[in-house]
């Protein structure tokens, strides 16, 4: 059978346009490349990154399962917090209530699907409380239909703390997001020490090629997200890879056409990324077989 998934979006309203001006346009476009390759489902949503609050899916049984949304991250107020768990149930009645409080921008899933990467932070469990870890661990588990939930520790100074930010896999190959040092001579994970050699570990254990990806990032402005190419969606059919109108966005391409025989699209990101997000934030896919 041929795989196939939905893809996900937030649609277009007055107050999505308003928090994030330029949205609508940028959606229009992007849309319209996602229907060349898959089936698009719009949701109207208050607000557009549906990765981190849409259900999860069980990669074995299809099911879908709802965590429990409560970012720290964004200046959300407790109505609308209700409100995007009221709208979310609505468009999935039939989800699966899972006792977890993690974002769906949080979750990586290795090649296999075996593994699960996550940033450790505070909001899901307290380091102080093994007996809670494993909670959320069993509950992950369960959910995402994985054998492994595999913690990095999350960056000092990253206040938003979403492991799609910083690794992907493309295919068999894990792209590590990295920044040029000494005139290019280099480049540095944005992983810190003890984050990359925990990934440096597994990728060796599994066989996977690591990547060097780059992202060219605003130190000044640490909630955008121009420049973060790590943060593309590779489905069964293509790779939506987020451009930004800067000088990196054909070498990016260029490395990753060396890893992938599936088409590139190039998503002008550029407007949008500078509110915290890209392809990848903007999007949640889930498998259909037909």
């Amino acid at each position: 059978m041929t795989k196939n998934e939905v893809i996900c979006v937030a649609k277009p309203t007055w107050y999505t346009e308003q928090t994030y001006p330029g949205h609508t346009k940028f959606y229009e476009h992007f849309v319209s490349q996602l229907r060349e390759y898959h089936e698009v489902r719009s949701l109207e949503l208050p607000d557009i990154w549906v990765r981190d609050f849409l259900p999860v899916q069980n990669v074995q049984t299809g099911e879908l399962y709802q965590q429990f949304f409560d970012p720290r991250y964004a200046n959300y107020t407790p109505k609308f917090t209700d409100a995007i768990r009221m709208l979310v149930r609505s468009a999935f009645p039939h989800a699966k209530l899972c006792d977890v409080r993690i974002d769906g921008g949080n979750i990586v899933l290795s090649p296999d699907k075996k593994q699960a990467f996550c940033l450790e932070k505070q909001t899901i469990f307290r380091k102080s409380n093994p007996e809670q870890k494993e909670h959320v661990e069993q509950e992950l588990k369960r959910a995402l239909g994985v054998q492994e939930i595999v913690w990095l520790p999350q960056q000092k100074g990253d206040k938003i703390g979403h492991i799609d930010g910083y690794i992907q896999f493309l295919g068999g190959f894990l792209m590590e997001g990295t920044v040029e040092l000494y005139g290019g001579l280099t480049t540095g994970s944005l992983l810190n020490d003890r984050a990359t050699s925990l990934l440096r570990g597994y990728a060796q254990r599994e066989n996977w090629d690591r990547v060097p990806l780059l992202c060219k990032l605003d130190e000044e402005n640490w909630l955008s997200a121009n420049g973060l190419y790590v943060n593309f969606l590779e489905t069964s059919r293509a790779v939506f890879v987020p451009q930004f109108d800067l000088p990196e966005d054909d070498k990016v391409i260029s490395i990753m056409k060396e890893y992938t025989n599936k088409p590139l699209v190039q998503v002008d990101c550029s407007k949008i990324a500078p509110y915290g997000g890209a392809v990848h934030c903007l999007t949640r896919e889930y498998d259909r077989f037909i």
